[in-house]
């Protein structure tokens, strides 16, 4: 399935909310974090919805999917991988490890996110602390 990087962002977002914050997400938190229009994040929200990654009902809130799941963790080990190289490799700090990672982590592939874990024996957490999740394409580990 085919994402685009602004529905990554979104899916991470409402993940990270979810699974671990555990707290409800609501349309405007969405907006307020991406810096977008609560109406524009009703429309992502709902194309989100029809790629069956997300439970949308106007307000009533929004529910990640099984599937929505999988590939909200797919997004985030990239970027959390990319955060350890940043900051084991680079010397960068937290904050601007993040901040990068976020502005590279759509558009890196698989393959690469699996050769720099690798490299690093294949770590748990990222230096934020929060889970690494294991590789599903497991032909690549």
């Amino acid at each position: 399935m085919e994402l685009t990087e602004k529905e990554s962002r979104y899916l991470k977002f409402i993940y990270r909310k979810q699974e671990e914050e555990d707290t409800k997400v609501k349309t405007t938190d969405i907006a307020e974090y991406l810096k977008v229009k609560p109406a524009t994040v009703t429309e992502k929200l709902q194309e989100l919805a029809k790629k069956n990654l997300l439970k949308y009902k106007s307000y009533q809130g929004v529910d990640i999917t099984k599937r929505g799941l999988e590939e909200a963790e797919n997004l985030l080990r990239k970027h959390r991988i990319l955060e350890t190289l940043f900051v084991e490799y680079l010397g960068l700090d937290k904050e601007r490890a993040c901040k990068e990672a976020l502005n590279l982590d759509y558009h890196v592939t698989d393959q690469l996110v699996n050769s720099i874990c690798k490299s690093f024996e294949h770590p748990d957490k990222c230096p934020c602390g929060r889970k690494i999740f294991e590789n599903r394409n497991w032909s690549n580990r």
